[in-house]
């Protein structure tokens, strides 16, 4: 029985296709990465409400195999250390004798009133942010010389985010008010957004690359941009 024309065209592009893909190697590095963050933040009379974003230091490691003379995917997994923000300001406060005199339906001063609370009335908010992903990514890469390529990729990233707040509000110490400090606030939340970047492949040995890059992450109302440099195993 023969076979059809176009069957064997097929057979012929799968084995040349197959054959180009495991003459490549699978690999796996290691990276040193920066986080910077900037997110969507308020501001008011009384300065900024929340911290809109900073940066830290932290680790990635990834494993990926090519599919081709230059396609590839790649999974990773990013683990940064916190970035920790902190703001301050003051917010001002009506006296507590005219507050008693407006209720009271008079326009005199009450003088024997004591003000409860300082005006303005000063805070702090301290906030600490960290956002560890498992990034997927189809990787393109373009050959400059022997030694040194350039690589392209996109995909998406699973993120981790945990974000932990604690206000303070420097009230006087009245023995007839007692001083009550809010507890800290933590809150964990999981999403998937795109990200997209570029790296150079750098040939140190047969087996070793020096690996510099920068990724751009999407987040819920934030970016979180990614510089980083490491090294890959090639096997």
């Amino acid at each position: 029985m023969k076979m059809p024309q176009q069957l064997k065209l097929a057979a012929v592009v799968l084995i040349a296709w197959t054959g180009t893909a495991f003459a490549q190697t699978a690999y796996v590095g290691a990276d040193l990465v920066g986080d910077v963050l900037r997110n969507s933040h308020s501001e008011s009379t009384f300065g900024r409400d929340v911290p809109s974003g900073g940066e830290a230091i932290g680790f990635a490691l990834r494993v990926g195999t090519p599919l081709g003379n230059r396609w590839g995917i790649e999974l990773g997994f990013t683990r940064p250390g916190e970035i920790d923000t902190e703001f301050s300001g003051a917010i001002p406060l009506a006296n507590s004798a005219e507050i008693l005199a407006q209720v009271a339906g008079s326009s005199a001063s009450i003088s024997s009133t004591v003000q409860v609370f300082p005006s303005p009335l000063p805070y702090r908010l301290r906030s600490t942010q960290r956002y560890s992903t498992l990034s997927t990514t189809v990787w393109f890469n373009q050959s400059l010389s022997p030694k040194i390529s350039l690589v392209y990729l996109a995909g998406m990233g699973f993120y981790r985010a945990t974000h932990e707040s604690d206000a303070r509000f420097e009230i006087l110490p009245l023995s007839t008010i007692p001083v009550v400090f809010p507890p800290i606030t933590k809150t964990v939340t999981y999403g998937v957004r795109p990200l997209a970047g570029f790296e150079a492949r750098i040939k140190l040995t047969d087996h070793v690359d020096l690996v510099p890059g920068l990724r751009l992450h999407g987040l819920e109302s934030a970016w979180l941009l990614r510089p980083a440099v490491g090294l890959a195993w090639n096997f």
